[in-house]
């Protein structure tokens, strides 16, 4: 299954043009190698709690070939608190955000966790957020089946927009964590 995902990774990284949502994903191998991926979710929705405290997913279903199970990729980036250019600072090294990627196939999966650095905009009157997450370093941590994490260090920066749909956001998020179990603080 490592393959596959590796592969079918792979396959996005040649002659993507920039989609609303886009995230590059930095692979550093043990061996000193480094391998970079850019994915683009055709999913994206966000909700804000009470305090203004952002919770984005992402979530991409790709079909593998007749004979291979799917690959979903689910990013969740929880923002801890708002960076505000001009009044807080604002550096892509700061970290204000949580950040979960997932790969599943199957019934295997790995969920890569850290945190990162995040700056966004909503616009109220339609509902729309757009932002980037500048940088967030990420390690596995979750695991379900038998196969070995596909990354052991990985990055992953991006540019997204997002419409609001709290029911989304939550039933992502809470699948996400179902399959896993919850992530740990």
């Amino acid at each position: 299954m490592l393959n596959t995902i590796l592969c079918l990774l792979g396959a996005t990284t040649m002659g993507c043009s920039f989609a609303p949502s886009a995230f590059e994903i930095v692979d550093h191998r043990s061996s000193g190698e480094i391998r970079r991926y850019r994915e683009t979710f055709d999913e994206a929705y966000y909700d804000t709690d009470g305090s203004g405290n952002l919770t984005l997913v992402l979530r991409r279903a790709q079909a593998a070939r007749r004979d291979l199970p799917d690959i979903t990729q689910i990013v969740v980036i929880k923002g801890l608190w708002r960076c505000i250019p001009g009044t807080t600072i604002a550096d892509n090294t700061q970290i204000n955000s949580t950040v979960t990627y997932a790969t599943i196939s199957g019934r295997s999966g790995t969920t890569f966790e850290g945190a990162g650095s995040l700056f966004f905009s909503q616009k109220r009157h339609s509902g729309q957020l757009s932002g980037v997450l500048e940088l967030a370093t990420l390690r596995p941590k979750r695991r379900i089946g038998g196969d070995e994490a596909i990354f052991d260090l990985t990055e992953l920066s991006g540019k997204f927009r997002a419409k609001r749909e709290p029911r989304q956001v939550w039933l992502i998020a809470n699948d996400l964590d179902r399959r896993f179990g919850p992530g740990k603080s």
